[in-house]
């Protein structure tokens, strides 16, 4: 494994536990996260790594302005796929997205059940409220890395 994939997998891990503890993935993860995409993609690969980096983060924002501008997903999410996107490029970015998100939707629907099922016991449900999106990334960004395509873009 190299050392990009390391640096990635490791914030990746380090936000999907901060974001099922806190509900918030922090600045301090993902700025210095983004700043080491962007190095690692410009040491291994030069200036078109580094452009491939960029493009990466740019289309990862692309995507989601809008539904952060809904509210649909908070700001540290956003910020989490932006330095995602350093590391994978466009490509990735889009696998990533896509793939977290289908991920994102069957936890929404296990806490959903979950929460159901308690309060029709009388137990105390859990929060169905804020639904950490960061897990279905991190889950999303270690398929990608070990090539797990599931029919997506190649």
């Amino acid at each position: 494994m190299t050392l990009k994939i390391s640096v990635l997998l490791t914030m990746v891990a380090l936000a999907a536990l901060w974001d099922l503890t806190q509900r918030r993935v922090p600045n301090a993860l993902v700025g210095p996260g983004l700043l080491l995409g962007l190095a690692l993609s410009a040491q291994t690969s030069g200036l078109p790594g580094l452009g491939w980096s960029l493009l990466g983060a740019g289309v990862a924002l692309a995507l989601l302005i809008g539904p952060f501008a809904l509210r649909w997903m908070g700001g540290g999410d956003v910020k989490l796929l932006i330095a995602i996107g350093a590391f994978v490029g466009w490509k990735g970015v889009l696998y990533v997205l896509l793939v977290g998100t289908a991920l994102h939707s069957l936890i929404a629907l296990g806490m959903l059940f979950s929460s159901r099922i308690a309060r029709s016991k009388g137990w105390s449900a859990p929060d169905t409220k804020k639904i950490p999106h960061a897990v279905g990334f991190a889950i999303a960004t270690g398929m990608y890395t070990q090539g797990v395509w599931i029919g997506l873009i190649r």
